[in-house]
């Protein structure tokens, strides 16, 4: 796409034209555009906000695929709560002049964190004399703001942009209130008078909570499911005492062609869990409620008072490890574990279940959507002097691209190449995110795993711990669910598609999506150059041909996955928790290096919600270990390996204690251990 191209394509997603703001024959150096607006929405009273966004849409000759993504864009109530600002002038500007003081972005109602809000992440595209950039922090829900420019912003000459004197500051209205005595009193008291003012523009944000708060709803008017051990042969009990088990062999459903189905045997690690910790192993079900459509989707409803509906329901099984010992009265304390992107849960909840334990916790883990290969998978489990039992393993993929293949992931989010495709895994992560609600009521409800006729769960002390994806869907849940009120997540980060572009392990993910998409967007034969600088980074003056198309992909990626988003949830944990659901006690885990999830991904997910004081840090050498750990990124599950194995325990242990403290105290778990650190480009 040419440079005209570009421009007309972003008039398209919604620049707001803002020349009628300017004196008329003004010489100097003027605002001609600004983005986002309202004025690209429409009234609607069944959104939370009262509008919805209402974007051109391009022609399906030209870009099929940015139809489909606008349409999407079209569904939703505001503008995303990390917008892309857009800015056109009539001549190029001197950078170092765009500072927190003379192009900001004002909350139009009070609100607990720091305003107001610098632009960062410049990048100037000098053919159309655009200037773009990103808020530092992430902006609240359903809110309005004004992104306000100066007359301090300066051409390259050293003149001032020109005041817009001789027309109304602002012409936005929503709810029938003009916004403009709203945007006075927030400037006078910056101490910027009119005649300092540019331009401005007004614009709503997103509903992002809205709905899981409404799936919650759904799903407590209705009875609380019950949570069943008998999938043995005939309905037998599927709880197994830990010193009679001998080995559980774990055979994946991988293919739809019955002679290669399931792959081979894999025998799961029953070293991690020694009958000196682990009493009993149970496996269990419970029949969840399930919001996805057969394409992974969640069908977009209006966020002030439809919900979604339930589409049909699906069983969902459960591990369950009950520590050593006398049951307290009323029962184990649990510790629900989410594993990570890739994994399931019958491996990696087994690095941490001795430790919870030791401490007297037991472990409650569930596959997340779309993992731990298909439903056919057999679990068997082997005891000492007894014949093997074979139970169902589980799985929750699918072969959604009928290659005959089930991957690891499969079935979490939408197929790519198609008109849902940038929706990606947000609505596999909102319904896993529901599946533990639902599996948090079970607990509720009562928990017998030995059929002995006495709860072996305890109903109210309920904490959750998850890993990497884990602690994605695990911020979901902490913001949006009253009855979860202690957790603890490890090496998450976010938006998914600042993840996927910035690191090293999924980085060829994005390549094959800008590929597969028509039309396609690389701009480079291997890999493509987006042009987008981190936080703190110096202003991208000379972005590479092409990649300003990849930016407002990117940026309509992330705009509809905010609903799924724990950087857009982070401020709903402490700073503006959520009416009924409270301020929650988080402890955040994290690691220098990390090369999963990269730390810039971690700081902004901090960052948005002032989560620094509750984080822990490890710091990582990779001296000296092998090539196996030079990525610190699993450093929770490190207990499997005796090289790095103090590391895992120290940190699970940091877990553990802080679940005994009930989320009131975070202890340094080893010297590498670091409460509070600074954020790494940090404003």
């Amino acid at each position: 796409m040419g440079r005209v191209g570009r421009f007309a394509g972003l008039l398209a997603f919604g620049l707001s034209l803002a020349s009628s703001l300017l004196p008329a024959g003004a010489a100097a150096i003027e605002v001609q555009a600004l983005f986002p607006s309202d004025r690209q929405t429409v009234p609607d009273p069944r959104q939370s906000t009262g509008r919805r966004v209402a974007l051109g849409l391009p022609d399906c000759a030209v870009d099929r695929a940015g139809r489909d993504e606008i349409r999407l864009v079209n569904e939703l109530d505001g503008w995303s709560v990390n917008p892309r600002v857009a800015v056109r002038f009539s001549s190029p500007v001197a950078l170092d002049s765009v500072t927190k003081a003379t192009a900001f972005i004002l909350p139009l109602a009070p609100e607990p964190l720091a305003s107001p809000i610098g632009l960062a992440q410049l990048v100037w595209d000098g053919a159309s004399h655009t200037l773009y950039a990103r808020p530092e922090r992430a902006l609240l829900q359903a809110r309005r703001y004004a992104l306000i420019l100066t007359t301090r912003v300066l051409d390259e000459s050293g003149q001032p942009l020109a005041p817009a004197l001789n027309a109304p500051l602002v012409a936005e209205a929503a709810y029938g209130i003009s916004a403009q005595g709203v945007v006075f009193q927030g400037l006078k008291r910056l101490g910027i008078t009119r005649r300092e003012v540019a331009a401005v523009t007004v614009f709503t944000t997103q509903s992002v909570t809205a709905g899981l708060e409404q799936m919650r709803a759904v799903l407590e008017a209705r009875p609380a499911p019950e949570l069943r051990f008998a999938l043995g042969p005939g309905g037998a009990r599927s709880a197994y005492a830990r010193v009679e088990l001998d080995g559980l062999d774990l055979r994946r459903h991988v293919a739809t062609d019955p002679a290669a189905r399931l792959e081979e045997p894999v025998p799961l690690p029953l070293v991690l869990v020694p009958p000196t910790d682990i009493r009993t192993i149970a496996f269990g079900r419970f029949s969840a409620r399930s919001f996805l459509t057969a394409d992974r989707a969640i069908p977009a409803t209006a966020t002030r008072d439809e919900a979604p509906a339930i589409q049909r329901t699906e069983e969902v099984d459960v591990t369950v490890y009950l520590p050593t010992g006398t049951t307290p009265p009323g029962g184990w304390p649990v510790a629900i574990f989410g594993h990570g992107f890739g994994n399931d849960r019958h491996v990696v909840p087994m690095t941490v279940a001795g430790t919870m334990a030791r401490f007297g916790f037991a472990t409650v883990a569930i596959n997340a959507v779309g993992h731990g290969g298909g439903p056919d998978g057999t679990l068997t489990v082997l005891r000492t002097g007894q014949d093997p039992v074979t139970l169902p393993a589980g799985g929750r993929g699918v072969d959604q691209d009928g290659d005959g293949r089930i991957g690891a992931t499969e079935g979490v989010g939408t197929l790519p190449g198609t008109p849902l495709s940038l929706i990606s895994s947000r609505d596999g992560l909102r319904q896993t995110t529901a599946d533990l609600m639902q599996l948090v009521r079970a607990i509720r409800r009562g928990v017998d795993v030995d059929g002995d006729g006495h709860v072996d769960l305890d109903r109210e002390r309920i904490a959750y711990v998850g890993q990497s994806f884990g602690g994605i869907y695990g911020t979901l849940l902490m913001a949006v669910d009253p009855l979860v009120r202690v957790g603890v997540l490890n090496v998450a980060g976010g938006p998914i598609v600042e993840i996927a572009r910035q690191s090293r392990v999924f980085r060829g993910l994005v390549v094959d999506q800008l590929k597969r998409r028509q039309p396609p967007l690389m701009n480079g034969e291997q890999d493509f150059a987006e042009s987008i600088p981190l936080p703190g980074e110096a202003p991208m003056r000379e972005p590479a041909a092409g990649a300003l198309d990849i930016q407002a992909y990117f940026d309509r990626a992330e705009w509809l996955s905010q609903p799924a988003n724990p950087v857009a949830f982070a401020p709903y944990l402490k700073q503006a928790p959520l009416v009924g659901v409270g301020v929650k006690a988080v402890l955040y885990q994290w690691t220098v290096g990390d090369r999963t999830v990269p730390n810039s991904t971690t700081a902004a997910l901090l960052r948005a919600g002032l989560l620094q004081s509750v984080s822990s840090l490890y710091r990582h050498d990779p001296a000296g270990v092998s090539e196996r750990f030079k990525n610190p990124h699993g450093f929770l599950v490190w207990t499997a390996f005796p090289e790095v194995h103090a590391i895992g325990r120290a940190a699970q242990e940091q877990v553990a204690r802080f679940f005994v403290s009930g989320g009131r105290q975070i202890e340094a778990a080893l010297a590498q251990f670091e409460i509070g650190a600074a954020l790494p480009t940090e404003p």
